[in-house]
């Protein structure tokens, strides 16, 4: 080989030794870029450097790693862990040149998202929790709602009011709150009862349910016995004389039938929104957890007979033969009955119009 080719060759070797890369940074330079992306994490931004961020997807790619730091993509925190608070941030991706010093910072930024606020706490009691009344004695019964942290009022807030029956807590009334976060209605019972309130809450309140609950606390008269006269039992008139305790459950089935008031007349309706006379019996009984047919006749074949000067709150009256009863009542004392009329009228409290009727006990 000749002088000249042999300065070729070396030549070529070492124009072949410039196209490879540079020599690694020295580990004081590598030290150097992790101080900087660090320093950038604890002004507000995050730094994705050749020191691999926990979180971060690796760039399948990228170039082999060349050194022994991980090789990775930026990725918004945001991506890794559906936070909002990630986004009211910025990510800042620090390049590290080939020679170990800082390239140019990359800034993604977002608008600031708002904090997210928690719902606020509510507060909801019964006004007058303990109180006691004589029979069928109307007495308001009050609520309040407020912020339970400030105490303020919640105006224009639906309360929800319960009763509670043999088969559990029942909603049967809707109330809404006025300017001092108050609201109320009137209630007439025959019966000790309890009385509670709910608030479902709203996007932006908390739901709570009453902190106490109401007892109507019912002062019933010393019992008299009582005694009948011509009892009718199996369409046969005999003569009954024992003492009749109050019926419990009719005393609450009056209570029951009373909250239906206003309801429309709707043929062959059974509620909880309008109701025929026998749907309405049928209706009322069942929150009290008793099983009634459908139909008058039925329902009058599945009572117990019992005498007209007899009858408690409760008791069903019903017009008619047997065989043919046309129309059924809840009797509510004094003479007067619950009842689902006819088309065009409404529920309401009626005098019982005739003397010849049958009694009927659940």
């Amino acid at each position: 080989m000749s002088a000249q080719s042999v300065q070729l060759d070396e030549d070529s070797r070492a124009a072949g030794r410039g196209r490879h890369r540079a020599p690694s940074p020295t580990p004081v330079a590598r030290s150097r870029g992790r101080a900087r992306a660090f320093a950038a994490m604890t002004t507000g931004t995050v730094a994705v450097s050749g020191v691999a961020l926990a979180g971060c997807a690796t760039d399948v790619h990228a170039d082999t790693v060349r050194d022994e730091s991980t090789n990775t993509a930026p990725v918004t925190l945001a991506a890794q862990i559906g936070s909002r608070a990630a986004l009211g941030g910025s990510i800042a991706a620090a390049a590290i040149s080939s020679d170990g010093s800082a390239g140019t910072t990359l800034m993604t930024t977002t608008a600031d998202a708002p904090p997210l606020a928690g719902k606020v706490q509510v507060g909801l009691r019964v006004t007058n929790p303990d109180v006691s009344v004589a029979p069928n004695e109307p007495v308001d019964i009050g609520f309040s709602l407020f912020n339970e942290a400030t105490h303020e009022p919640l105006a224009n807030q639906l309360v929800k009011v319960q009763v509670k029956l043999p088969t559990g807590w029942a909603t049967f009334k809707h109330l809404y709150t006025n300017d001092q976060g108050y609201t109320s209605y009137t209630a007439r019972v025959l019966t000790t009862t309890n009385v509670t309130a709910i608030f479902d809450g709203t996007d932006a309140l908390q739901s709570a349910h009453a902190a106490n609950d109401a007892t109507l606390r019912v002062e019933q008269p010393a019992p008299v016995a009582s005694h009948t006269r011509g009892a009718i039992i199996d369409d046969v008139n005999v003569d009954v004389d024992v003492p009749l305790p109050a019926n419990s459950v009719g005393e609450k089935a009056v209570y029951l039938a009373s909250l239906q008031a206003g309801k429309p007349y709707v043929y062959g309706a059974d509620g909880p929104s309008s109701f025929d006379c026998s749907g309405l019996v049928q209706y009322i009984y069942r929150q009290l957890g008793k099983t009634l047919p459908r139909t008058t006749d039925a329902q009058f074949a599945a009572t117990t007979r019992i005498s007209m000067y007899n009858k408690q709150p409760g008791d069903l009256i019903f017009l008619g033969t047997p065989g043919n009863i046309y129309h059924v009542g809840i009797y509510a004392g004094n003479g007067k009955m619950w009842v689902a009329p006819h088309t065009g009228d409404v529920v309401k409290l009626q005098t019982i119009y005739t003397t010849s009727y049958y009694v009927g006990r659940v």
